[in-house]
Protein backbone atom coordinates (compact mmCIF):
# COMPACT_ATOMS: atom_id res chain seq x y z
CA UNK A 1 0.00 0.00 0.00
CA UNK A 2 1.35 3.22 -0.94
CA UNK A 3 1.48 6.13 1.50
CA UNK A 4 0.05 9.86 1.63
CA UNK A 5 4.01 11.07 1.23
CA UNK A 6 4.19 8.78 -1.85
CA UNK A 7 1.19 9.88 -3.29
CA UNK A 8 1.61 13.41 -2.60
CA UNK A 9 4.86 13.52 -4.43
CA UNK A 10 3.53 12.30 -7.02
CA UNK A 11 0.97 14.22 -7.24
CA UNK A 12 3.01 17.76 -7.09
CA UNK A 13 5.69 16.08 -9.50
CA UNK A 14 3.04 15.33 -12.18
CA UNK A 15 2.09 19.25 -11.47
CA UNK A 16 5.17 20.27 -11.82
CA UNK A 17 5.86 18.23 -15.45
CA UNK A 18 2.12 19.36 -16.60
CA UNK A 19 2.51 23.01 -15.61
CA UNK A 20 5.76 24.00 -14.79
CA UNK A 21 4.66 27.60 -14.21
CA UNK A 22 1.47 27.04 -12.23
CA UNK A 23 1.76 24.03 -10.49
CA UNK A 24 -0.52 23.03 -7.91
CA UNK A 25 -2.42 26.39 -8.92
CA UNK A 26 -3.07 24.46 -12.09
CA UNK A 27 -4.22 21.41 -9.88
CA UNK A 28 -6.78 23.79 -7.69
CA UNK A 29 -8.06 25.18 -11.04
CA UNK A 30 -9.09 21.68 -13.03
CA UNK A 31 -10.19 20.82 -9.11
CA UNK A 32 -12.78 23.38 -8.73
CA UNK A 33 -13.97 22.48 -12.24
CA UNK A 34 -15.10 19.54 -11.13
CA UNK A 35 -16.92 20.83 -8.76
CA UNK A 36 -20.52 20.71 -9.87
CA UNK A 37 -22.26 21.62 -6.57
CA UNK A 38 -19.42 24.39 -5.54
CA UNK A 39 -19.27 23.53 -2.18
CA UNK A 40 -15.59 22.65 -2.13
CA UNK A 41 -16.37 18.70 -2.56
CA UNK A 42 -15.65 16.27 -5.58
CA UNK A 43 -16.21 12.64 -6.04
CA UNK A 44 -13.42 10.43 -5.31
CA UNK A 45 -13.88 9.11 -8.91
CA UNK A 46 -13.79 12.29 -10.42
CA UNK A 47 -10.73 13.56 -8.60
CA UNK A 48 -8.79 10.20 -10.17
CA UNK A 49 -9.67 11.43 -13.56
CA UNK A 50 -8.92 15.01 -12.62
CA UNK A 51 -5.32 13.84 -10.91
CA UNK A 52 -5.18 11.62 -14.10
CA UNK A 53 -5.11 14.27 -16.78
CA UNK A 54 -2.09 15.81 -15.06
CA UNK A 55 -0.35 12.02 -15.87
CA UNK A 56 -1.07 10.89 -12.23
CA UNK A 57 -2.54 7.58 -12.03
CA UNK A 58 -3.78 6.39 -8.75
CA UNK A 59 -4.95 2.93 -8.14
CA UNK A 60 -8.55 1.98 -6.16
CA UNK A 61 -6.56 1.60 -2.56
CA UNK A 62 -4.94 4.67 -3.11
CA UNK A 63 -8.39 6.56 -3.67
CA UNK A 64 -9.29 5.25 -0.64
CA UNK A 65 -6.58 6.32 1.43
CA UNK A 66 -7.40 9.91 -0.15
CA UNK A 67 -10.73 9.39 0.63
CA UNK A 68 -10.33 8.35 4.23
CA UNK A 69 -7.84 11.14 4.74
CA UNK A 70 -9.65 14.39 3.20
CA UNK A 71 -13.30 13.69 3.87
CA UNK A 72 -13.76 15.41 6.94
CA UNK A 73 -17.72 14.88 7.25
CA UNK A 74 -17.53 11.36 5.94
CA UNK A 75 -20.38 12.50 2.53
CA UNK A 76 -17.90 10.30 0.04
CA UNK A 77 -16.79 12.99 -1.45
CA UNK A 78 -13.02 14.96 -0.74
CA UNK A 79 -12.18 18.25 0.29
CA UNK A 80 -10.54 20.30 -2.56
CA UNK A 81 -8.86 22.92 -0.09
CA UNK A 82 -7.63 20.12 2.89
CA UNK A 83 -5.61 18.04 -0.53
CA UNK A 84 -4.30 21.26 -1.44
CA UNK A 85 -3.22 22.28 2.08
CA UNK A 86 -2.05 19.15 2.42
CA UNK A 87 0.08 19.09 -0.49
CA UNK A 88 1.62 22.62 -0.49
CA UNK A 89 2.59 21.19 3.23
CA UNK A 90 6.25 21.75 3.72
CA UNK A 91 6.64 22.18 0.02
CA UNK A 92 8.32 24.91 -2.21
CA UNK A 93 8.51 25.69 -4.97
CA UNK A 94 11.73 27.06 -6.58
CA UNK A 95 11.63 30.71 -6.65
CA UNK A 96 9.84 30.36 -2.76
CA UNK A 97 12.54 29.01 -1.70
CA UNK A 98 15.40 31.15 -2.86
CA UNK A 99 12.61 34.09 -0.95
CA UNK A 100 12.62 32.08 1.81
CA UNK A 101 16.46 31.60 2.04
Amino acid sequence: MTNLADIKARVIEGCKIMSPANGLRALRIALRRLDHNQNGLVDPVEFKYGLRAFGIDLNEDECAQLLKNFDPSRSGRLSVNEVLHILRQGHFNDARAQVVQ
